[in-house]
């Protein structure tokens, strides 16, 4: 869904909306499932960037962007998971 949103709002011309719709995604699926979920997603996201928005045809397009772009996913979806088990961590042990 946030890759259709994103090429309506033009991300075909405009790479970086896209970037950041799908870096949107990947934090937020990320932030409430677990590190398999949050990689699983993370490479969906990337598979739609580099075939959809940078590709436009489905053709995969491994550039070096589109390596970058793996690599900013990953981080995303590692830190958003991070970030909410140690929040919920956080959050049980002030509750009790």
């Amino acid at each position: 869904m946030a890759s259709l949103i994103a090429s309506l709002a033009g991300a075909t011309t405009h790479h970086e909306i896209g970037l950041f719709a799908l870096a949107l995604a990947v934090a937020a699926v990320s932030a409430i499932t677990t590190v398999i979920g949050a990689l699983a997603t993370c490479v969906q996201c990337w598979l739609l960037y580099a075939g959809f928005i940078v590709g436009r045809s489905g053709s995969l397009v491994l550039d070096e962007a589109s390596v970058e772009t793996a690599g900013l996913f990953t981080i995303i979806a590692l830190a958003a998971t991070g970030l909410a088990s140690g929040g919920t961590t956080v959050f049980a042990r002030l509750s009790r």
